[in-house]
């Protein structure tokens, strides 16, 4: 029994440091919240955008993904703590560089006013969203591009006006009922959402654009060693090359 067990530990121990069991724990959000960023269907299995593009990294990588279904605030803590080793879709801050490792450009970012089809607010500025009639709701530990968040940090006056939440569909129901002018979404989503979601009848994306950015894929340092990080950069410059990525960006826009 003690070589049966001898045996079975060796092999063990060789699948995990030759590759066959390297999973890569990544965080997904919970209750199917964001598409076309991520979509699960009925038997449970993930695709949407974001789901595409890091699966197409981990091929190239050699790596297979485990999806963690995680609120997004708590999933930078767990980074910080390395229990999950990878984030999608992430803004890259002086704040998470302490603990983050990036990779890309992933996507483009572009952030949008969300508001009801019968408001006809007048916005050329990030200083007029100070002037809405009612609050703007943004979703907890979430990074709206450096052009919003810079202004944010700055302005208490802006700050003041911010309603948080900790789940994007409390802001939709807030919305509907009057309660709030508008909540900040990403572009990709927020255009699908209107397109798809009977939540959305109502609501329009006003064409002032809040932040344009790019996001990137986020590696947790404490989890993620050197070593498999460059494994990371050097798939991602392959696959960038080869238009892998490009691919997949462009089956997502909206026509």
């Amino acid at each position: 029994m003690k070589k049966i067990a001898l045996f079975i530990g060796i092999i063990v121990f060789l699948m995990v440091n030759t590759g066959f069991c390297d999973e890569v724990t990544i965080r997904v959000p919970e209750g199917n919240t964001y598409p076309p960023f991520f979509m699960q269907d009925e038997k449970g299995k993930w695709g949407g955008l974001s789901i595409e593009l890091v699966e197409a990294l981990l091929k190239e990588a050699g790596y297979t993904p485990n999806y963690k279904p995680l609120p997004f605030a708590r999933a930078i803590t767990y980074m910080q703590e390395g229990k999950i080793d990878m984030m999608l879709n992430m803004t890259i801050t002086d704040e998470r560089k302490a603990f983050i490792n990036f990779i890309g450009p992933q996507l483009d970012e572009t952030v949008v006013l969300v508001i009801r089809k019968d408001s006809d607010f007048t916005i050329t500025s990030l200083d007029d969203l100070k002037k809405l009639p009612k609050p703007i709701g943004v979703e907890r530990g979430r990074v709206y591009g450096k052009a919003f968040e810079e202004k944010r940090a700055a302005d208490d006056a802006l700050k003041s006006r911010l309603s948080e939440v900790t789940e994007v569909d409390s802001n939709e129901k807030l919305l509907e009922s009057g309660r709030i002018s508008g909540f900040l979404g990403y572009g990709y989503n927020t255009f699908y959402q209107i397109k798809t979601n009977p939540l959305y009848k109502n609501f329009k994306a006003h064409p002032f654009v809040i932040s344009q950015d790019w996001v990137y894929f986020g590696f947790s340092k404490k989890s993620v060693p050197a070593d498999r990080l460059q494994k990371f950069q050097e798939a991602y410059d392959s696959a960038k090359q080869k238009g892998v990525f490009e691919a997949i960006r462009q089956k997502y826009l909206v026509p």
